[in-house]
């Protein structure tokens, strides 16, 4: 049996369209979006120069082996049942997700009047923070069509968003010179010079939607789609390959993946571990942190490297985990009310809340010097 459905090759705007659709979301476990917009940006000019961009990698779920989620700045899933699993290609879909569907933090948006002037398309495209009065203003067409700057949200749908926004610029324009010509604003000779004004900016616009536009709706990404046949032990070790040979995907990230089969929700009890000790959000702890420590607390021979949080058993953290995290939040209240220490910047090495919690975790119930030192011996 192959473990391959196909290979072929996908338009982006499709896609996107799932993305939007719930058809196409994340397992669970997958990290938060991290990207820059300048990588958006450049991203986004690759795609407008018809670039390769790499691939995607995705499995068509049918054995729900992960919990979902949406795509960062797509429509809740709320119970909607999907088809494929990302498993790598999630940040270039939710950075281009983000830019063609104006979501996110930052809006994206190309200077027309520079294309127009002859200047490529990389100085041509811009972002702005969402929050920024520009990019408010920027929601009205009509200060687009002033300005002369579309918003990639325009193109969400393809090549049709971008004419339809052209038509009604050129339309609007036309119609005015012709209500000036009506009330004598403008003589015949003046009438005929903004007409063809007007013509040669619409010429303009069509040779920028042949050029750019077109490319961009053309595009297609090599999408890989994983047979509904695999099982969640293959799924996990993709990810495990992943790990070694392309982006990082942390420890945390990788044995979510691999204890979500054993009915272990590594995501769902951090939430909760976050939850119940709001100390330990406050001093924005890494959860590999707690992984460490349930490593030192659960071994004969103490010892947190990387190979041995990535050893560590179901059963280790079914035995360790609410003790460990109970641990590491009494760790951060003796920095705190005993140490001063008020902030995560103050905390003198990172390294030390390892070992700290998994000692709490041990010896739990210890509340005063004389009990440490009774545990200690």
């Amino acid at each position: 049996m192959s473990l391959f459905e196909d290979t072929n090759p996908r338009a982006l705007k499709e896609l996107l369209g799932q993305i939007h659709s719930g058809q196409m979301v994340l397992p669970d476990f997958q990290r938060d979006f991290v990207w820059e917009p300048s990588a958006t940006r450049e991203l986004i000019v690759s795609i407008a120069s018809n670039y390769p961009a790499g691939s995607l990698l995705r499995v068509r779920d049918a054995q729900r082996a992960f919990a979902p989620r949406e795509f960062e700045g797509a429509p809740k899933i709320d119970g909607k049942s999907h088809t494929f699993l990302v498993l790598d290609g999630q940040q270039r879909m939710t950075s281009l997700f983000q830019a063609f569907f104006g979501v996110g933090e930052h809006r994206y948006y190309l200077d027309l009047q520079k294309l127009i002037d002859g200047e490529d398309f990389d100085e041509a495209l811009f972002y702005e923070r969402a929050s920024t009065k520009r990019a408010k203003r920027m929601e009205a067409q009509e200060q687009q069509e002033k300005e002369m700057i579309l918003p990639l949200s325009v193109l969400r749908s393809g090549a049709g968003g971008f004419l339809a926004w052209m038509t009604s610029l050129t339309n609007k324009a036309t119609a005015q010179i012709l209500q000036r010509a009506q009330t004598n604003e403008i003589d015949t000779g003046e009438l005929q010079q903004q007409l063809l004004a007007n013509q040669l900016l619409q010429a303009a616009l069509a040779e920028i939607n042949a050029k750019w536009i077109m490319t961009i709706d053309d595009y297609k990404f090599p999408v890989v789609t994983l047979s509904d046949k695999t099982q969640p032990d293959a799924l996990c070790t993709i990810f495990e390959t992943l790990n070694r040979t392309g982006v990082k995907l942390s420890v945390f990230e990788l044995l979510t993946a691999r204890f979500w089969p054993q009915n272990i929700n590594l995501r769902a009890l951090w939430e909760q571990a976050q939850a119940d000790h709001p100390i330990i959000a406050d001093f924005d702890l890494d959860p590999y942190y707690l992984l460490q420590a349930i490593a030192l607390a659960s071994r004969k021979a103490p010892s947190c490297k990387r190979s041995d949080v990535l050893n560590l058993a179901a059963t280790d953290i079914a035995d360790w985990w609410d003790r460990v995290v109970r641990g590491m939040a009494s760790a951060f209240a003796v920095l705190r009310d005993d140490c001063k220490v008020m902030r995560p910047k103050w905390i003198p090495y990172q390294t030390m809340l390892a070992p700290l919690a998994a000692v709490l975790a041990r010896k739990e119930g210890i509340k005063h010097p004389r009990q440490g030192r009774i545990a200690r011996n």
